[in-house]
C-alpha cells in the first residue's frame, strides 16, 4: 500500500517526526494505542517543547484519526469516504467527509486518559452535534454519520442518550486497541506517511525590494527614533515595514540583544491577520524564528498555512498565541528571555495601551494606517514607551495646530516626513496604474434615493460598461476580468439591494461573476452563501482569503460599506463605485484597491519587458502593452445628497496623477472623534431605517461617460450595449413595471 497523503497541521508542527515515533522494538516504531499515548503524553509534557501541551496532544491525535479514517473507511466502524480535517474554525467537529449512506458525515477527536468517562458537558459534545446539524448539514435522522474517536474509556451513557440524541458513534480506547494493536505494518505506514506529507525543506527567493521601498527602508533605519512614511496606498508598505523589522532584529542580534520585541500596531483585527501573512515570509526568509503574538480579541485559525511556511523555511513551527493578557505576555516574554528569541507582537489600535501596561521594553513600533492615530481615543497610542516609532500611511490627517492630535505634530510625529513620494512619481515610476473616471448618469436627468432596485441596476450596467472598456483597452483581454470595488452609501441600501428582484435577476443570469459583500449587520453573502449571524474577523478573514482566490480573469461585484477600504488588501480591483460622498482618507483607501499593478504587468516590467506609462491618460493605447493601464473611479452622479462629489473626485484624482510631490492630507477638526471600530459601527442600521420603503425614482436608464484615454478632453463612451446587457435591462424593467408593489 502506498503512503497516505495526509494534510492535518500537525504532519508540519510535530518537531521530529522520527524522535516522537521511533522506539527500540522489532518493528522500529510504536506499534501499540498505549504505546502512542505514552509517547504523546511524554513529549507534549516536555518544558522545552515549542508546541503547548494540550495543542500537541489534540493534534497528534486528529493527525492518527486522519490516518485511520483514510485507510479503513471500508471499514463499517468507521465508514466515513473522502475525509477532509478541519482547518478552519473548530466550534466541535473535527472532520468531515462522506459517510457510507452518501450522506455528509463528521468526526469528533478527543485525547483523554484510559480511564476517564467523557460527558457531553464537561467535554463539550454536545457542540459536536450542534455544528454538524447547522454547519455541516449531517442529517438528525442519520445514526451513523457522526463519530467521535476518543483514547478515553467511554462516552457516558446518558450524554449519549439525552444530550447526542443516541446519534453519535463511539470509538473508544478498547475499540481502538482492538482494531490496530499487533498491525506492525500498519503503524510503520503511518510513520511513513507522516513522513512523507511533511513540507519539504525548500527555500524560496527574497522579492527584492523596488527602488522607492529600499530608499524608504534606508531612511527609516538611518533618521532617528521616529517619523513618518507617506505613500500612496498600494505600493509595497507592508514589505518596508517588513524589511524594517528584520533588519532591526539583525542589528540587535549583533550588538547581543537576541530577544527584542518589535510592536507592529493596526487599525483592526482583520489587518493584523493580513499583516502577519504578508510578513511572515519576509522575517523566514532572514531566518528569524520568533514567537508570535497576537494581541487582541481575535484568533488566529491558519496554523495549517503558517506550519507548511516555516517548514519550507527548515524551521520548527511556533504557534501565533492570541491574547489581551499582560499576565500572559509576560510570561510569553520570559520564556523568549530563556531561549534567546525575538517577540513580534501585532496589536489593534484599541488593545495598545493594554499592551504598554505589560511594561516590556520595546525596540521598535510600527503604526500602520497611523492616520486613525488622530482621535481622541487613539492619539494616547502615538507616545506609548518606545525606543523607535514610525508611522506608515497614504493620507496624513492634521489639524489646526501643530501641537495637537494630528499628524502635523511633530514632538509626537517627527518634524518632517522621513521619506514619502507623491502618487504622480510612483505611477511614472511604474509601481501603480493611475486612476481614469468613468461617469454614471440618468438619463432622464432624475436623481436616486431609496430606489433600490434602479441602484442595483445602476450598478450592473456600469460593470457591463466597465468590462467592455478595460476588455477593450488591456493589451490581453483574456487575462483581466472587470473587479469592482462598490462603497455603499449605508448598510441599508446593502441589506435592500440584496433583497430586490433586480439583484436576484442578475445573480441568475450571471452565474459567472463572483459576488461578495461584507458589513456588520448585513453579515456576509460569498457568491451565494449568505450568512447573517455575527460577523466574526475569523468570517471575515476566510471571506477575504476567497476573494483573494481567485484568478486574474475571475469578473466580481465587490459590496462593502466600511470594512474592505482601509489597509485591506483585495488584488485584481479594476474599478472603484463610491456611493457615498467620504472623507479623502476613505476614498483614497478605496481607490487604492484598484491602483496595484495586474501581477502579468508586474512581472513583465519588472523584467524589463515593458516600459512604464507616462502617468496621464495621454497615452497611445495602439503600442500600450499594459493588461491594466487604468483603474477606474465610476462615479454615481445620479444620487441624492451627494452634492459636489462628482466634481470633488474629478479634481482629486487630477491631482493625484498630475502633480509631482503632492501628498494629500485631510484636515481634521477633533470633535469628540473616536478611533476606527473593529465592528464597524459607523451606520448601525436603526428601526426608523429599515422601515423605509422601496421608492420608484423614475430613472428609465443611464449613461456612461469615460474619460478618453488617448487625448485630453472627454468623451461620451458610445455604449453599443450588447445583447445581454439589453436583455437584462428589459427584463428587470419589465419585473418592475408588472410588480404587485
Amino acid at each position: 500500500m502506498k503512503d497516505i497523503t495526509l494534510v492535518h497541521p500537525f504532519v508540519n508542527i510535530i518537531p521530529d517526526i522520527d524522535k516522537f515515533f521511533k522506539v527500540d522494538n522489532a518493528v522500529g516504531v510504536f506499534d501499540t494505542i498505549d504505546g502512542m499515548n505514552n509517547r504523546i503524553k511524554l513529549f507534549a509534557c516536555d518544558p522545552s517543547s515549542l508546541v503547548d501541551e494540550n495543542d500537541f496532544k489534540g493534534g497528534c491525535l486528529e493527525l492518527f484519526a486522519e490516518y485511520l479514517i483514510k485507510t479503513g473507511a471500508e471499514d463499517n466502524r468507521i465508514g466515513i469516504y473522502d475525509y477532509e480535517p478541519n482547518l478552519d474554525d473548530d466550534y466541535g467537529v473535527d472532520g468531515f467527509g462522506i459517510g457510507e449512506n452518501g450522506n455528509p458525515a463528521t468526526v469528533q477527536v478527543k485525547f483523554r486518559r484510559g480511564d476517564y468517562t467523557l460527558s457531553a458537558n464537561e467535554d463539550h459534545l454536545s457542540n459536536f452535534l450542534t455544528s454538524s446539524i447547522f454547519d455541516y448539514h449531517v442529517s438528525i435522522e442519520d445514526d451513523k454519520n457522526m463519530l467521535i474517536i476518543t483514547t478515553g474509556q467511554k462516552v457516558d451513557e446518558s450524554s449519549l442518550e439525552v444530550m447526542l440524541k443516541n446519534k453519535v458513534r463511539v470509538l473508544n480506547r478498547n475499540d481502538l486497541r482492538n482494531m490496530y494493536d499487533n498491525r506492525p505494518e500498519w503503524w510503520l505506514r503511518f510513520y511513513e506517511s507522516v513522513k512523507s506529507s511533511r513540507t519539504k525543506k525548500d527555500k524560496v527567493s527574497r522579492m527584492v525590494l523596488r527602488d522607492h521601498q529600499q530608499e524608504a527602508v534606508d531612511a527609516v533605519l538611518q533618521n532617528g527614533d521616529k517619523g513618518k512614511v507617506l505613500l500612496p496606498t498600494g505600493t509595497g508598505k507592508t514589505l518596508i515595514e517588513a524589511e524594517i523589522i528584520c533588519q532591526t532584529i539583525e542589528k540587535c542580534k549583533t550588538a547581543g540583544e537576541l530577544s527584542p520585541v518589535i510592536k507592529i500596531n493596526a487599525s483592526r483585527i482583520l489587518l493584523c491577520f493580513q499583516l502577519f501573512n504578508d510578513m511572515l515570509p519576509r522575517f523566514l526568509f532572514y531566518g528569524i524564528e520568533a514567537k508570535y503574538i497576537n494581541f487582541n480579541s481575535g484568533n488566529f485559525r491558519d496554523d495549517h498555512k503558517f506550519s507548511k511556511l516555516m517548514r519550507k523555511e527548515g524551521m520548527n513551527f511556533r504557534k501565533i498565541e492570541s491574547t489581551t493578557s499582560t499576565k500572559q505576555l509576560k510570561k510569553i516574554y520570559k520564556k523568549c528571555q530563556k531561549e534567546n528569541t525575538p517577540l513580534i507582537v501585532f496589536s489593534t489600535y484599541h488593545s495598545a495601551e493594554k499592551f504598554a501596561e505589560g511594561k516590556l521594553s520595546i525596540e521598535l513600533t510600527i503604526n500602520d494606517e497611523a492616520h486613525n492615530l488622530v482621535s481622541n481615543n487613539f492619539h494616547r497610542v502615538a507616545s506609548l514607551p518606545t525606543k523607535r516609532n514610525f508611522f506608515f500611511t497614504a493620507t496624513e490627517k492634521i489639524t489646526d495646530t501643530d501641537d495637537g492630535y494630528g499628524m502635523n505634530n511633530s514632538t509626537v510625529f517627527g518634524k518632517t516626513p522621513v521619506y514619502s513620494k507623491s502618487a504622480k512619481e510612483l505611477i511614472v515610476a511604474g509601481e501603480m496604474v493611475a486612476p481614469a473616471l468613468h461617469i454614471v448618469r440618468s438619463s432622464n436627468k432624475l436623481s436616486l434615493d431609496d430606489d433600490f432596485e434602479m441602484m442595483f441596476e445602476s450598478i450592473a450596467e456600469a460593470f457591463f460598461a466597465h468590462e467592455r472598456q478595460i476588455k477593450s483597452l488591456s493589451y490581453s483581454a483574456s487575462d483581466i476580468g472587470a473587479k469592482i470595488l462598490i462603497v455603499c452609501r449605508d448598510q441599508m441600501a446593502l441589506l435592500e439591494m440584496f433583497k430586490t428582484k433586480a439583484f436576484k435577476q442578475f445573480r441568475l443570469d450571471n452565474d459567472d461573476i463572483n459576488v461578495f459583500a461584507l458589513s456588520s449587520d448585513f453579515g456576509i453573502y460569498n457568491n451565494g452563501k449568505y450568512e447573517q449571524k455575527q460577523v466574526t474577523n475569523i468570517k471575515k478573514h476566510h471571506l477575504l482569503k476567497d476573494m483573494k482566490a481567485m484568478g486574474n480573469n475571475a469578473k466580481a461585484l465587490i459590496f462593502h460599506v466600511d470594512m474592505i477600504g482601509e489597509g485591506i488588501d483585495v488584488p485584481g480591483i479594476t474599478g472603484t463605485m463610491p456611493f457615498r460622498n467620504c472623507e479623502l482618507v476613505k476614498f483614497l483607501q478605496n481607490l487604492g484597491r484598484g491602483t496595484r499593478l495586474h501581477p502579468l504587468d508586474r512581472k513583465r516590467f519588472y523584467a524589463g519587458e515593458i516600459e512604464a506609462l507616462s502617468g496621464s491618460t495621454h497615452v497611445n493605447m495602439d503600442t500600450c502593452k499594459w493588461i491594466k493601464p487604468f483603474t477606474w473611479v465610476i462615479i454615481p452622479s445620479y444620487m441624492v445628497d451627494t452634492d459636489g462629489m462628482e466634481s470633488r473626485f474629478t479634481n482629486m484624482i487630477k491631482q493625484l496623477r498630475s502633480e509631482y510631490g503632492f501628498i494629500p492630507q485631510q484636515h481634521t477638526v477633533i470633535d469628540n472623534q473616536k478611533g476606527l471600530s473593529d465592528e464597524d459601527e459607523i451606520d448601525v442600521v436603526n428601526a426608523k431605517l429599515k422601515a423605509k420603503k422601496q421608492q420608484n425614482s423614475g430613472i428609465d436608464g443611464f449613461d456612461h461617460e469615460f474619460e478618453k484615454v488617448s487625448a485630453i478632453e472627454k468623451i461620451i463612451f458610445d455604449m453599443e450595449v450588447d445583447e445581454k446587457v439589453l436583455s437584462i435591462r428589459d427584463s428587470l424593467r419589465g419585473m418592475r413595471d408588472n410588480s404587485p408593489d
